[in-house]
């Protein structure tokens, strides 16, 4: 309904609360009642389907009324699920907690403890608590404390007297199209506060954290013959049926309170071992398969106490039936990048993998991505098919991890399956053999039976194979209860769950078992070395797969490990890998390549791999042999390039999506994003460009609009590059310590320069002739001529074109005032005593550079959002962080010509169309990327030619001059002039550059960014 239709219609909801309103007050109006009478008209004006009058599929309403389970707590009998959860696109949005109205929702703490309880555990931004009298609203990433007050975290608070005065608010912020468009986000972002926030998956990996700790350290002392190795396997082991149990009792799948159970006796962690044994019977998943490992260790009544006691109300925060498996993966995924580590005294300790300390972290791939991956994988192979032409599809992650790309692809098996089921009701007799029960939901069955013939993983870890089954037995279970559960033990003599042990297996996805045979080195007496190499046939691991000639779709989130670390910590892969994998032959790998290759060897013809990884691969020699397999296979399907845009966040790692197929195609889609933006929606909106799979070869992957791709290859046909007529493109000087050997500002008299030591904090002096003007990267900007307010020590000869270092003695007795300040510093002298005076004083890099700042050049920040570039003739010495030019006999143009065409937008557009972009959408004006910028090819003996060149060399003088000027412009009125002629000035340069370059509207158009 429209909003004037919807305004008239809560006018008549709260006229008739209001006539009645002593009737509604007393306690015997029940929660029932209010949200049959009220609550679900109140949400059905704001256009929500809360009936399901659509007749969607489970996965699919729009407003789920959740069934309710009563339980005690602290002697308080409460609930264990919302009232109300309301979706959109398959994704929960928010809760809605009803009350009668006789509970006073503003002052009473315990009902708003309960709903940001729910909602903080399922990682919802907002929820509701309502009794329709009063409707408030909660920030619920707030971690909830039960001492909080009701007023805690609550955001905006309505009486249902004031609803018309609100209405405004309410219709733009909960109505369901403005939700659909991303209310809920704006909103949250202008109303709540960042103090107190907590996410429950980061909260969560704490608790396991600290689990891991206690049962680490308790079980090293109990157990002192127990390897290090082993001791990982039992806390994991334990950790993962603890969790796994507490989850099925807020689920009602076990009874609540079970494992509170085993907190009796003289034994707590052996009468933990008998619930494991029970739920063995009961599940059959591997998770508590007997193991005499776990079984016979030895663990004290007190940490499994504390560990029981802190998964239950009230230490507990948590609420289980609303945690999604996806937030567990959240936490899980950084949980395995752990490991428990003995010292020499047996002490535990935790700490980060190797590999992962020096990835910098573990990221977790956000639920978007893995979303879209599998869409575009899975979705499109089994669209219009049939659930039996389904059974013989076949995913795998090789690289699985927690289990999140296997989670998504299930549960969108799940969604697909329950709603054909929906549109297409089975016809079959017996009960036991229909997939979709009377509530029209999957029954147990069918889930187990997609699970087992679906989805497959391999990971190296052992403890994130267990993970990832841990995930996906959790996501079978899920939406059932202890009846549905007995109903399949009884009923159909069957486990509640299907054994995993042939589906997800641990192993190395890169290295055969012929590794062995090969590897005559191999100590196999080691059992350290053969943990880490764990070398995998797949072929062998899984016969039925390739007896259908591979898998039908490979997805997930490959390692992003440098070649150098696997080198440092076991070389023998290493050799393997580069004789295995063409794409490893490359100097610098990063593991992913070698995955890309591997993905592509075990998919069928008709098969899909769709992956997220670092988009580095596109350009530089480390990605040309992957290039060169995609490019001869023709297998590039799709490409999502995200330039600087940060998927994983609090991470600089810039990915993109990679979608290959197994058989030949004549093109490709392209997505690439050129400024910062949302990706989520742009994921949802945005549209594709085609380009020919000739465009993907082994050579740089510079892959843009077609649009883009003309202009390059327009400016590709000239012939005269920059390289051409530059003697050299540059770097600055790279000392080994700025601090001592760069000195701020001074005045220079007498030969002798006034200056300030950040090393020692105070003033000194210095001799002019050993030290250079410097400009860091900060100091360069367009046109404007740089001022260098600081020195650098440069102890050099320079005679001619060469530059020789001075010796020890010759600069004691030719500039004591530079030795003394030298003779004060630490690390100088740390470094003379060590013998490094020449070879680690100063780093400045090949000495046939050293020369080149002696002359007139243009210099500029290797990296920027915008050209900087400017001209000195100054003979001004720099830091790394710029490149200058100097040009060489070849040149026939006046330099400031070619600054002209540096500061235009059409080089800006050059260097982003083949460069790197990095965080903030800077990008690298290093040589490879700007050397190969063509110059146009003008006859200065023509007239013609020659007015453009002058009137160009024209132009870029007065923006000097006016740069100038505006720097010692004395008032705002003078500066704003000023202004405005530079801006002139610099739109007729532009201009007159591209007529150089022949560039039409469109084309400008284009490189302007319109």
């Amino acid at each position: 309904m429209d909003k004037s239709v919807a305004y008239q219609k809560l006018e008549s909801l709260v006229a008739r609360f209001t006539n009645h309103y002593d009737e509604y007050k007393v306690k015997s109006y029940n929660e029932t009642q209010v949200r049959q009478d009220f609550i679900n008209p109140f949400f059905e004006i704001f256009n929500w389907d809360t009936g399901n009058i659509q007749n969607l599929s489970e996965s699919a309403r729009e407003v789920v009324h959740e069934d309710k389970v009563k339980v005690l707590e602290k002697r308080i009998q409460r609930t264990k699920a919302p009232d109300y959860s309301f979706n959109l696109e398959g994704k929960r949005l928010f809760f809605v907690e009803a009350k009668k109205p006789s509970v006073f929702i503003k002052e009473e703490c315990e009902p708003a403890y309960q709903l940001r309880r729910y909602a903080w555990s399922a990682k919802l931004k907002i929820s509701i608590l309502t009794d329709f009298e009063e409707f408030a609203v909660y920030d619920c990433l707030k971690k909830p404390n039960e001492k909080d007050k009701s007023s805690y975290a609550r955001i905006k608070y309505i009486h249902y007297t004031e609803y018309l005065a609100e209405f405004d608010y309410l219709w733009e912020v909960f109505e369901k199209n403005n939700v659909l468009n991303g209310s809920l986000n704006k909103y949250f972002l202008d109303a709540s506060s960042k103090k107190g926030i907590e996410s429950v998956d980061d909260d969560f990996l704490n608790t396991l954290d600290g689990f891991r700790t206690t049962l680490a350290s308790d079980i090293s002392k109990q157990n002192m013959d127990m390897l290090e190795r082993d001791i990982n396997i039992v806390v994991q082991k334990t950790i993962d049926r603890i969790i796994f149990l507490r989850i099925a009792e807020d689920r009602d799948i076990e009874e609540y309170g079970k494992l509170n159970g085993v907190l009796v006796g003289d034994d707590y962690y052996q009468n933990l071992y008998n619930i494991f044994d029970d739920a063995d019977r009961k599940y059959n998943s591997g998770l508590f398969e007997n193991d005499e490992l776990s079984r016979d260790a030895v663990v004290s009544n007190k940490v499994v106490k504390n560990i029981i006691s802190d998964l239950y109300f009230p230490k507990s925060p948590y609420e289980f039936s609303v945690l999604s498996v996806e937030i567990l993966g959240s936490a899980y995924e950084q949980f395995l990048g752990k490991t428990i580590t003995l010292d020499k005294n047996h002490k535990s300790k935790i700490e980060y993998k190797p590999e992962v300390r020096k990835a910098g972290g573990v990221y977790y791939t956000p639920e978007y991505i893995v979303k879209y991956i599998v869409l575009n994988t899975l979705g499109a192979l089994i669209k219009n098919k049939t659930p039996k032409q389904i059974e013989s599809i076949k995913i795998v992650d090789p690289s699985c991890g927690s289990g999140s790309f296997l989670i998504g692809a299930y549960e969108y098996l799940l969604n697909f399956h329950e709603t054909y089921y929906l549109n297409n009701p089975p016809s079959v007799g017996h009960k036991k053999e229909s997939p979709i029960g009377d509530d029209n939901k999957l029954t147990v069955q069918t889930k187990k039976r997609i699970l087992v013939n679906n989805i497959f993983g391999v990971d190296i870890d052992a403890q994130a194979v267990e993970v990832t089954k841990l995930s996906l037995m959790l996501k079978c279970l899920e939406g059932e209860n202890s009846f549905s559960i007995n109903e399949e033990l009884g009923l159909f003599g069957e486990r509640a769950l299907p054994s995993m042990e042939d589906n997800i297996k641990c192993g190395n996805s890169l290295i055969g078992t012929d590794f062995y045979d090969s590897s005559g080195e191999l100590d196999f007496g080691d059992s350290e070395i053969i943990y880490k190499i764990n070398a995998f046939d797949w072929e062998a691991e899984f016969p039925s797969v390739f007896a259908q000639n591979g898998f039908d779709v490979v997805i997930g989130n490959p390692p992003y490990v440098k070649i150098q670390t696997l080198t440092e910590s076991n070389p023998l892969i290493v050799d393997d890998l580069k004789e295995r994998y063409f794409s490893a032959r490359n100097r610098n790998i990063d593991l992913y390549v070698c995955f890309v290759e591997k993905g592509l060897s075990i998919i069928k013809e008709n098969g899909v791999l769709g992956y997220i990884l670092p988009h580095k691969f596109f350009e530089g020699d480390m990605g040309e042999n992957l290039r060169s397999i995609i490019s001869k296979k023709k297998a590039l399907e799709k490409v999502v390039y995200f330039g600087a845009n940060q998927v994983f966040e609090n991470a600089t790692t810039y990915t993109c999506l990679l979608f290959l197929s197994g058989k030949e195609k004549k093109e490709f889609e392209l997505l690439r994003v050129y400024e910062e933006t949302d990706l989520k929606k742009l994921l949802q909106e945005a549209s594709f460009d085609k380009l020919p799979s000739s465009v993907a070869t082994s050579e740089p992957w510079n892959f843009h609009r077609v649009e883009i791709l003309n202009i390059l290859d327009k400016l590709k046909l000239m012939p005269t590059k920059l390289n051409d007529i530059t003697r050299k493109i540059f770097v600055g000087l790279q000392t080994s310590a700025d601090d001592i050997y760069v000195l701020q500002g001074g005045e220079e008299k007498d030969g002798i320069v006034k200056t300030y030591s950040k090393s020692l904090d105070k003033e000194i002096e210095i001799e002019r002739s050993i030290v250079k003007p410097f400009l860091m990267g900060k100091d360069i900007k367009k046109y404007i001529t740089s001022v260098p307010n600081r020195w650098v020590i440069f102890p050099y000869i320079i005679n001619n074109d060469t530059a020789t270092l001075y010796t020890e003695k010759e600069i004691k007795s030719n500039f004591p005032l530079a030795w003394e300040y030298l003779s004060e510093n630490k690390k100088f002298l740390e470094n003379r005593e060590r013998g490094k005076f020449k070879s680690n004083w100063w780093q400045y890099g090949r000495t046939q550079n050293l020369t080149e700042f002696e002359v007139d050049k243009i210099s500029f920040p290797y990296m920027a959002d915008k050209c900087q570039s400017t001209w000195d003739a100054e003979y001004c010495y720099h830091t790394t962080k710029v490149y200058s030019i100097s040009f060489n006999e070849k040149n026939k143009y006046n330099p400031l010509f070619i600054l002209g065409l540096l500061n235009s937008p059409l080089f800006l557009f050059f260097v982003k169309s083949v460069g790197t972009v990095f965080r903030g959408w800077f990008y690298i004006f290093t040589p490879n990327f700007i050397e190969n910028f063509p110059i146009p090819e003008l006859d200065l003996n023509n007239q013609s030619d020659k007015a453009k060149h002058d009137e160009l060399v024209k132009l870029v003088t007065v923006m000097i001059d006016l740069n100038k000027k505006l720097k010692v412009a004395g008032n705002q009125v003078d500066e704003k002039s000023i202004v405005r002629i530079i801006e002139a000035t610099d739109r007729k340069i532009d201009s007159l550059v591209y007529s150089l370059y022949n560039l039409s509207e469109g084309e400008i158009k284009v490189v302007e960014g319109n």
